[in-house]
């Protein structure tokens, strides 16, 4: 056991609830409660996300909005 570990990045918990994360930094998680509620937390988010409706805009929904669109031309 590590006495100093270096707690998990926000990225190696991403890592690690996509099961992406090398094993030698997973380890971690057994012995550091902290970064374990960390990364519980992440995974409960991601499943969450997953199960939302997935959303499409109305039709001609983007050919609206572009139409409304100005560019500004330069005076240069």
């Amino acid at each position: 056991m590590n006495p100093n570990p270096q707690h998990l990045t926000t990225d190696e918990i991403e890592l690690w609830a996509q099961g992406l994360l090398p094993a030698a930094r997973a380890l971690h998680l057994t012995d550091c409660s902290l970064c374990r509620t960390e990364a519980d937390r992440e995974r409960k988010i991601i499943l969450e996300l997953v199960q939302l409706p997935r959303f499409a805009p109305a039709p001609g929904f983007a050919d609206r909005v572009m139409a409304q669109v100005q560019v500004p031309t330069s005076g240069v």
